[in-house]
């Protein structure tokens, strides 16, 4: 007994906040989501990153996780190639869309699939992508992590039956809580969270975002302690001259931009191709700039700290940057479950050491430090690939520690950025890979609001359901019940009825006085009535309104949660929709 009475307490409280979290302005319940979501994502990042770490340590020289340079040459080549080719012997069985993995897959099933992310995917992304940074495929974590913190967080929300609304937010924070756990960055998570995933601003949004990179950030400085990722010194401006070379340093990222997505689209347009010539080629592609410059494979941190020291020569720094920008956007481009992130940062990283040693040569009174210009190398080129300035900006300023890179920071990514898109006319990496999948994202204004919304939040629920033909019994029960609406069924058609309750009841009334047999047909009595299509009550404004368009009917019924006493079920107009878009929220 006790146990029934808990089932049913549970029930209801479940069923209170699933309405609660229906509600786009509903702060509270979405930053309860906010913090439970922090916590599975960061769980999961933080596996995802011990899994890559403790393999690597123990077989590379020194038990580095990223000593790959210290292998005999013959690895160097052998490595990324059998590496490769493995993976590709994992995937070949399964569904294309089965191997679809990092920031555009959540991008893509954010804005096209109500942020449902299927299970899979993430399995593939976790195993894949530990598997190819181990064996030193040219990839980072950080897109990864993006798409395993998004995919636990969706896959608790589907499992909940929670509304597609909210796990669209729990995605968003599933997003932040990765870059924050990856990064110890939270401010960069949040911003990047809204500026590529969401794409909006707004407050309802940004609250529980900000809860869930905060708990990412305890619990990674928890495990990992409070040291920054990078060892970047004490840097600032030494004057005012140096703004048109730092204007300079964006054009040549913003370039080096460019030709990553050139390379990048190319990769993408094999697709085509078997997926073990895909992997042959990327596996051959890496291992033979691997041969030449080993500094490439894995992740390259290590090669970042060093360049962030002065340690690398200018020949080195320009054979990393071409061979990191071909490695990495082929590997990605061909399907290499990898990131872009990490790598980027490097080749932003040599770039900045490059110009930082010319602008030194030419003009040493009044050049900074090379680490000056290899930190705005890192923010140029992560904000033009991304297309994401403002995470860039905040990614710096948090790594750093230091608000004077902020004005530099702010001209380098921005004309880095505006060359990547204006001047070369190039998308960011992960629209350029949706771009290639021809898929169209819902993600102009109307339609991102009205997905902020469920219909459980408009729906009216004074709604009765009929099968037609009724029995005269029937029928006279129906007229004695008290609803708006009237749905009828029609069991052969499969088409739903929609009846206005004055309407029916006018109508109902005199077929039973006509009648002449124990049944009436509740359609053909019913003539002032209108098609509606069904959804389920999980389903989005946007939804709603996409569904109407499709079916060409004004109205939807929404089946609701059958565990409860009563089924919720209601009524959402197109009227109703645009009432609540047009008023004031």
């Amino acid at each position: 007994m006790r146990r029934e009475s808990f089932h049913i307490m549970h029930n209801s409280w479940l069923k209170d906040f699933r309405h609660r979290l229906a509600d786009a302005n509903s702060l509270l319940h979405l930053s309860a989501l906010g913090i439970i979501s922090g916590l599975t994502c960061a769980v999961v990042v933080l596996a995802f990153r011990f899994a890559i770490e403790t393999p690597s340590s123990l077989w590379l020289p020194d038990n580095n996780p990223e000593n790959f340079e210290a292998l005999p040459v013959w690895l160097h080549i052998a490595l990324p190639l059998v590496g490769a080719l493995i993976i590709g012997l994992a995937l070949r069985k399964m569904k294309p869309s089965d191997t679809r993995v990092g920031v555009a897959h959540v991008v893509t099933r954010l804005h096209a699939h109500h942020g449902h992310l299927p299970a899979k995917n993430a399995v593939v992304q976790f195993i894949g992508g530990v598997f190819a940074i181990a064996t030193g495929q040219s990839g980072g974590r950080e897109g990864p992590a993006i798409h395993l913190g998004a995919a636990a967080n969706s896959l608790l929300g589907q499992k909940l039956l929670l509304p597609n609304n909210s796990i669209r937010v729990l995605v968003g924070c599933g997003t932040a809580a990765a870059i924050a756990a990856s990064f110890n960055t939270p401010i960069a998570g949040v911003i990047f969270a809204m500026e590529v995933i969401m794409m909006e601003y707004t407050i309802s949004g940004f609250t529980p975002v900000i809860l869930a990179a905060v708990i990412g950030t305890t619990i990674s400085r928890a495990v990992y302690g409070s040291q920054a990722l990078f060892t970047i010194p004490m840097i600032e401006m030494t004057s005012l001259w140096e703004l048109p070379f730092i204007a300079f340093l964006g054009l040549v990222a913003g370039a080096c931009a460019a030709l990553f997505m050139v390379i990048l689209k190319l990769a993408l347009s094999m697709g085509d191709k078997p997926i073990m010539w895909r992997m042959l080629v990327a596996g051959s592609v890496t291992g033979c700039c691997a041969l030449l410059v080993p500094q490439i494979m894995g992740i390259g941190y290590d090669t970042l700290n060093d360049a962030l020291s002065s340690q690398l020569p200018m020949s080195l720094l320009l054979a990393i940057i071409a061979a990191k920008i071909l490695a990495t956007a082929t590997s990605a481009g061909l399907g290499l479950p990898i990131g872009l992130i990490g790598p980027n940062l490097l080749i932003g990283a040599c770039i900045g050491s490059a110009l930082g040693a010319l602008g030194a040569y030419m003009f040493p009174e009044l050049a900074s430090s090379r680490s000056f210009y290899v930190v705005l190398g890192m923010g140029a080129m992560m904000g033009a690939v991304l297309n994401a300035p403002l995470a860039a900006l905040m990614a710096l300023l948090e790594m750093s520690s230091n608000t004077a890179i902020i004005f530099p920071a702010m001209l380098a990514i921005t004309i880095a950025t505006l060359t990547n898109t204006e001047i070369f006319k190039q998308l960011s990496a992960h629209q350029t890979v949706i771009s290639r999948a021809k898929q169209l994202l819902a993600t102009d204004p109307v339609s991102l609001a009205l997905q902020r919304t469920s219909v459980a939040k408009l729906m009216h629920r004074g709604v009765i359901a009929s099968a037609s033909p009724i029995s005269i019994d029937s029928a006279k029960e129906l007229l004695n019940s008290s609803c708006r609406w009237h749905l009828v069924e029609e069991p052969h058609a499969k088409t739903l009825w929609l009846i206005d309750a004055k309407d029916f009841n006018k109508d109902v009334e005199a077929a039973i006085s006509e009648a002449d047999s124990e049944f009436i047909d509740l359609v053909n009595v019913c003539t002032r009535r209108q098609a509606v299509v069904k959804l389920q009550i999980q389903a989005t404004l946007h939804e709603a309104l996409t569904a109407m368009k499709q079916q060409n009917v004004t109205a939807i019924y929404v089946s609701g949660y059958h565990n409860g006493p009563q089924p919720d079920n209601g009524i959402v107009t197109r009227a109703d929709i645009e009432n609540h878009y047009n008023t004031p929220q």
